[in-house]
C-alpha cells in the first residue's frame, strides 16, 4: 500500500507540503547537541595527542555527517520519502543545476558587494574579516569544511529540510525568512561583525528563494559552493 504523505508529496508543487514537521527539525537540533556532547567528551577522555585544528575539523566532519545521517533517516524510514526526491536532487539536470547556481552566486555577489558598501559608506564600518587572525594552518582546514562541506550539508538541513517545514505551519513568506534568520546566527563566527552577519542572512535570503523557485537544493548547493570558493580566494589573495 502506498504511504498517502508520499503521493501528496510528490503530487505537491514547491514543497508547500512535506511530510515532516517542526518537531523533526528540533529533534535533529536536539541530537545534534547530544552529539557533540559525545563527540567532544570521547576525544577528550582518549587523550588523543593530535593538532587543535585537526580536531576541530574532525568534530565539525562528525557532526556534518550525523545530521545527513539524521536526515536520511528521518526522510526515508520514518516518511518513506526517497532521498533525492525529498530535495530535488536529480543528476539528469545537473548541467541546469550549475548554470542556475552561477546566476545565483552573480546576485549574491552584487548583494553583499552593496551591503559592504552601505557599512562602509553610510555607516563607517571599514572591511571585516573574522578570519584575519585565524592561524594559517587552521584557516586551510577551514576552507575544506567551507568548500566541500557546508554547501552539502548546509543546504540540505536548512533549506531542504528546516525551510519546507516552516513554510509548511507558517506559509513560504515566513519559511524563507525565519529559516534565513536562522541560517544567519547558526553563523557565530560572525557575531561581532555587522555587515558579515547580514550578508550571511541576505545569502541565506537568497538560497530560501532560490530552493523555493527550483524546488531542488542543488541549484543552492552550487551557489554555495562558488560563494564559498571566491571568499576563500578572496581572502588569500
Amino acid at each position: 500500500m502506498q504511504n498517502p504523505d508520499h503521493t501528496y508529496y510528490t503530487e505537491s508543487k514547491h514543497n508547500s507540503y512535506v511530510p515532516w514537521g517542526i518537531s523533526d527539525v528540533v529533534f535533529i537540533y536536539f541530537c545534534v547537541f547530544i552529539l557533540s556532547i559525545i563527540f567532544a567528551g570521547a576525544l577528550l577522555y582518549a587523550s588523543i595527542d593530535i593538532d587543535r585544528n585537526f580536531y576541530a575539523i574532525l568534530f565539525q566532519v562528525l557532526i556534518s555527517l550525523s545530521i545527513l545521517a539524521l536526515i536520511y533517516a528521518i526522510v526515508t524510514f520514518k516518511y518513506n520519502v526517497p532521498f533525492k526526491e525529498a530535495f530535488g536532487i536529480s543528476y539528469s539536470k545537473l548541467p541546469l543545476s550549475v548554470n542556475q547556481g552561477l546566476f545565483v552566486t552573480a546576485v549574491i555577489i552584487i548583494t553583499t558587494t552593496i551591503i559592504g558598501l552601505i557599512f562602509s559608506q553610510f555607516l563607517g564600518v571599514k572591511d571585516q574579516d573574522p578570519y584575519t587572525n585565524m592561524p594559517v594552518d587552521r584557516f586551510r582546514l577551514f576552507t575544506i569544511l567551507a568548500i566541500f562541506f557546508a554547501p552539502v550539508v548546509e543546504e540540505i538541513f536548512f533549506r531542504g529540510f528546516m525551510q519546507p517545514a516552516i513554510i509548511k505551519r507558517l506559509g513560504v513568506f515566513w519559511g524563507v525568512l525565519i529559516t534565513a534568520l536562522i541560517f544567519g546566527l547558526s553563523h557565530t563566527q560572525y557575531v561581532d561583525f555587522g555587515a558579515a552577519m547580514v550578508s550571511v542572512t541576505v545569502i541565506g535570503l537568497i538560497l530560501g528563494i532560490t530552493r523555493q523557485m527550483t524546488n531542488s537544493v542543488m541549484p543552492g548547493i552550487f551557489a554555495h559552493f562558488f560563494n564559498n570558493l571566491l571568499a576563500v580566494v578572496y581572502i588569500l589573495t
